[in-house]
C-alpha cells in the first residue's frame, strides 16, 4: 500500500510539473500577441484569463503539492529514525517475551 501511494506521488509531482511547464510555455507564446495589459492584475494573471487558463494552471500547482506531500510522508515514514525506533521497539517486545518464556 505504501509502494502505491509513493508511486502516486511521483505520478501526481511528474504530471503537475509537465502541466506547469506547458502552461508557461503557452502563456510565453501568447505574450507577444497580446494587446495590453494592467499592472493590478499583471501579465501572467491577463495571459491566463484571456487563453481560459486557470484551471489547468491552478491544477498543475495542487497536483506539485499533492504529489511532494505523499512522497514526503513516505520518506518520513521510511526515515532511519523511525526506522531505528520501530526495530528497538520490536528487539524490546521480543525480548520480553523470551525472558516470560
Amino acid at each position: 500500500m505504501r509502494k502505491k501511494l509513493r508511486n502516486l506521488g511521483y505520478v501526481l509531482f511528474l504530471s503537475g510539473t509537465i502541466l506547469f511547464g506547458i502552461m508557461h510555455l503557452a502563456i510565453a507564446l501568447y505574450i507577444p500577441s497580446l494587446g495590453g495589459w494592467g499592472d493590478p492584475p499583471g501579465l501572467i494573471a491577463t495571459v491566463l484569463s484571456e487563453i481560459a487558463g486557470w484551471v489547468p494552471y491552478i491544477l498543475s500547482i495542487v497536483f506539485m503539492i499533492m504529489g511532494a506531500f505523499l512522497i514526503a510522508i513516505d520518506l518520513s515514514n521510511n526515515s532511519s529514525l523511525w526506522q531505528n525506533l520501530n526495530a528497538d521497539e520490536r528487539n524490546q517486545e521480543s525480548g520480553g517475551e523470551q525472558n516470560n518464556n
